[in-house]
């Protein structure tokens, strides 16, 4: 018999989803509800995944858009779809969709397919292939390059399709695309496409302590096809990193880095002067089962902070993120961690900067400190009235730090810029 505890709770939720059922109903979105549907049902969520706002999530054939897309010929979780109406809580100060958002999506769509993939084992018809029944959870390891194609506006529909393309004995590639949908003209642009790298950690109390022990991941379908260049990029990419990974790679271990701020007295437009830093305690909101966080939500402080550091630069709160470089995650923050992100200008272009972005984490319990995640963003700063890309401010460079780093940061931008002239952006 249902308790009134229970009761009253459900009629509570009730009336809360009713009242925000409506409220998307005589808003202008409301012509996008049939088109939502893409030929299955519409499930509306109050209080969506990114928190906030009014999720739409697709559904196809009646399942979920969570559930795995069945590839042409067998029943494999290597794909799924997740969609959601991008609200005005999503928007950054130049109305268009935060960066951080779009990179938090991504990484929940990367992280759906990925846990359902490593725990495929468990299927009948692959119950040989693991001695262990142990439930596992996908940890993003590396995300790797990712430009922002096009801007996504407030009132699309983000579509976020990703897929498990390539597997090692112990990781997973999966590819992302983000597309834009204009549901009352009935348009669709490509976004974002992005490239997650995952391994499998068991959900147990060791995990929980940041204790991860990967472990085996399970092959793809032999029913699955892929182009054949999809997936031999995707084994290039595995042998670069495990070239890499051979070679010891150099953390900050300066602690002056993690409590960066504009100086008073620092020459103008150098990176002192824009210098920038957020501190942020990690809830169990933002962790997954296993009280890891979310590799989406370190993204999007990363972001955050690179914006802001971006905008003390120019002095303009436009700016907008144009592209990112590979993100390593070279260990694991948790569930009450305190992140503190830190930011500099490196380098500036006539119309983009390069901002070098660095995430510490401290353990509460250990008081112990570690660098957790390093990155490049880079952003550009709009005209507010036309849209336009403006030119930046130029990096003054007093120091000689400062200058080996604008030289540093002058052969990325030239590597970017030969990678563009070559891109295709086609899946």
């Amino acid at each position: 018999m249902e308790s009134l505890y229970w009761r009253s709770a459900r009629r509570i939720f009730e009336s809360f989803r009713r009242v925000r059922l409506r409220q998307l109903y005589d808003s202008p979105l409301r012509k996008a509800l049939p088109a939502l549907s893409f030929g299955g049902n519409l499930r509306l969520i109050a209080g969506g995944a990114t928190g906030g706002g009014l999720a739409a999530f697709m559904t196809l054939g009646g399942a979920s858009a969570a559930d795995s897309v069945e590839p042409a010929g067998g029943n494999s979780p290597t794909q799924s779809t997740l969609c959601r109406v991008m609200l005005p809580d999503d928007a950054n100060p130049s109305g268009n969709v935060h960066g951080g958002t779009i990179l938090h999506l991504i990484e929940q769509a990367g992280w759906i397919v990925a846990t359902r993939h490593c725990n495929s084992n468990k299927s009948s018809e692959n119950s040989g292939f693991f001695s262990s029944a142990k439930d596992l959870s996908a940890a993003l390891v590396r995300v790797e390059h990712m430009d922002f194609i096009q801007p996504m506006y407030i009132g699309e529909i983000a579509q976020i399709t990703a897929n498990v393309v390539f597997t090692s004995e112990r990781s997973m590639e999966v590819r992302v695309e983000v597309w834009a949908e204009n549901a009352s003209k009935g348009q669709r642009r490509l976004t974002n496409q992005a490239i997650l790298w995952y391994v499998a950690v068991p959900m147990d109390k060791e995990t929980s302590a940041g204790h991860l022990k990967s472990q085996p991941v399970p092959p793809l379908p032999s029913n699955l096809k892929l182009r054949k260049e999809v997936a031999a990029a995707a084994k290039e990419r595995y042998e670069m990193q495990k070239a890499q990974r051979a070679q010891a790679q150099e953390l900050p271990g300066d602690t002056k880095l993690v409590a960066l701020q504009p100086e008073s007295d620092a020459v103008a437009s150098s990176p002192a002067a824009s210098q920038s830093s957020l501190q942020h305690v990690i809830l169990p909101s933002e962790c997954f089962a296993n009280s890891i966080a979310q590799g989406g939500v370190i993204m999007k402080l990363m972001d955050t902070l690179a914006g802001v550091t971006a905008a003390r630069h120019c002095r303009s709160p436009a700016v907008v993120t144009a592209s990112l470089d590979a993100i390593d995650f070279h260990a694991p923050v948790l569930n009450g961690n305190l992140v503190t992100v830190t930011g500099r200008v490196t380098h500036t272009s006539k119309r983009s900067m390069e901002i070098e972005v660095i995430v510490f984490a401290d353990n509460a319990f250990t008081g112990e400190r570690k660098a957790t995640n390093t990155a490049y963003f880079t952003f550009v700063t709009l005209n507010r009235l036309t849209g336009k890309v403006n030119e930046v401010p130029q990096l003054s460079t007093p120091t000689d730090e400062d200058k080996a780093r604008f030289a540093e940061g002058q052969q990325r931008y030239d590597e970017r810029k030969e990678a563009r002239k070559a891109q295709k952006y086609t899946y």
